[in-house]
């Protein structure tokens, strides 16, 4: 066919019914947006979406099936000064992807270009989105909802905890499979822990930078697509979001909660010489907080910051939040820089994002803990976030290093960190 249906322009992303996919992409400002689809030998179709409800642009492809590689082409300004920076020569990947093919490199036609625009073609070294399949048998999968007081976090990393366990299989240290592994159950029933709090496993990205110098970005704080899970910690690409609930299953199973850190303060699309893979190219304006003279806003320290006040943008979050916890049943979400979450620019109680996660029935009921800070001008937040919201709390961390090293340290202040800080946290 040489043309798509029309489409719905719900639910997000996407979405494959057994017959053909239905695709959405936000994009308040584009002024076209072409959907294409890549064979096996990498040659590119290009398919324009025909409808558009808001600002939500939608097709139908029939006949698509999960493998079907895709990215997007979007149509509108170049005016960096007001902060658009449409380029359809970048490929771009969708946001709400929950697989992608190939890695973020650093490479020179991956910029949409700084003053002016790049329209090198980059369809042959961008990464690019893949359709999967959502089903899997979770079985009698209970989450342990254990209780605020009696709950008890481990912190590990998914490589770093079981790399070097010399009594796991060789073949499974530090993957996902590793996770939910009976050796690794033992351990974390005997160490009396309750929940498993994982650094970031949402697709990431090495930075420019430290390829340049022939490193890796190991810890995840670089997000490249919140949907997708890090493939380098599954057997394969096309298994990994299995194995990684076959983990949280075995882990519920044992008692054991699992908590997701997650980044939704910034892209790897970092700052304006950075690349354009998504964000950027699709709405810059609308998923940036954007400074008068075109630039970002750099509340993150990475170049960019999330609009996370934006009605699109909050509804991405939402979204992004929601598919961990429905279709991976994880139980909670640690967030990074979370004062980025109730920028308006000025930080409120009130926040849209905050506001749409009170309100949503599957969001309110898990844990939700707040990295009460950023770098900007009022983001030091420790203490003022809204329920249902629990805090990192810097106060108790610094009272636990004077009373270990040992420095300086009253018996009092140590009883009142150590009773949860009264004096800053209120209950």
């Amino acid at each position: 066919m040489t043309q798509l249906a029309i489409g719905e322009a719900t639910p997000h992303g996407a979405t494959y019914d057994g017959h053909g996919v239905n695709f959405t992409l936000f994009s308040a400002h584009a002024e076209r947006v072409e959907l294409c689809v890549f064979d096996s030998r990498g040659n590119e179709r290009r398919y324009d979406l025909p409808g558009r409800r808001g600002d939500v642009w939608h097709g139908y492809l029939a006949g698509a099936r999960p493998g079907l590689r895709y990215g997007y082409r979007v149509h509108g300004p170049w005016q960096p000064a007001q902060g658009h920076r449409f380029n359809p020569a970048k490929l771009l990947l969708d946001p709400y992807a929950r697989r992608v093919e190939g890695e973020l490199k650093d490479h020179p036609l991956l910029h949409g270009g700084h003053d002016e625009p790049d329209y090198r073609d980059n369809a042959a070294v961008a990464p690019k989105s893949v359709i999967i399949s959502d089903h899997y048998d979770w079985e009698d999968d209970a989450a342990p909802r254990t209780p605020w007081g009696k709950t008890v976090i481990y912190e590990a990393h998914v490589k770093g905890l079981t790399y070097l366990h010399p009594e796991l299989p060789q073949e499974i240290r530090g993957t996902y499979k590793a996770l939910g592994h009976p050796v690794m159950v033992a351990y974390f029933k005997q160490l009396g822990i309750t929940a498993l709090e994982l650094l970031p496993v949402a697709q990431f990205a090495s930075e420019p930078r430290l390829q340049r110098m022939g490193l890796t970005n190991y810890w995840g704080y670089n997000p490249m697509a919140m949907f997708a899970l890090h493939p380098a910690w599954a057997s394969s690409p096309e298994t990994a979001l299995d194995e990684f609930r076959d983990a949280v299953k075995a882990l519920h199973r044992a008692g054991i909660e699992v908590i997701l850190d997650i980044v939704l303060n910034h892209s790897a699309e970092l700052d304006l010489d950075g690349p354009t893979f998504s964000l950027r190219g699709i709405d810059n304006r609308s998923y940036y907080w954007i400074r008068d003279d075109g630039d970002y806003h750099n509340w993150t320290g990475c170049g960019n910051t999330l609009n996370l006040s934006h009605p699109g943008v909050v509804e991405y979050a939402c979204e992004c939040l929601r598919y961990w916890v429905e279709t991976c049943h994880v139980d909670g979400f640690r967030f990074d820089l979370a004062s980025v979450m109730g920028r308006t620019p000025t930080f409120r109680q009130d926040a849209p994002l905050f506001a749409a996660i009170k309100a949503c029935p599957v969001l309110s009921t898990v844990k939700l803990i707040a990295e009460p800070w950023d770098i900007g001008e009022g983001g030091y937040q420790v203490g003022n976030f809204p329920p249902p919201f629990a805090e990192w709390n810097d106060h108790f961390r610094d009272a636990a290093r004077r009373f270990w090293l040992p420095r300086s340290l009253t018996p009092g202040e140590f009883a009142c960190r150590f009773a949860a800080s009264s004096d800053v946290l209120n209950p």
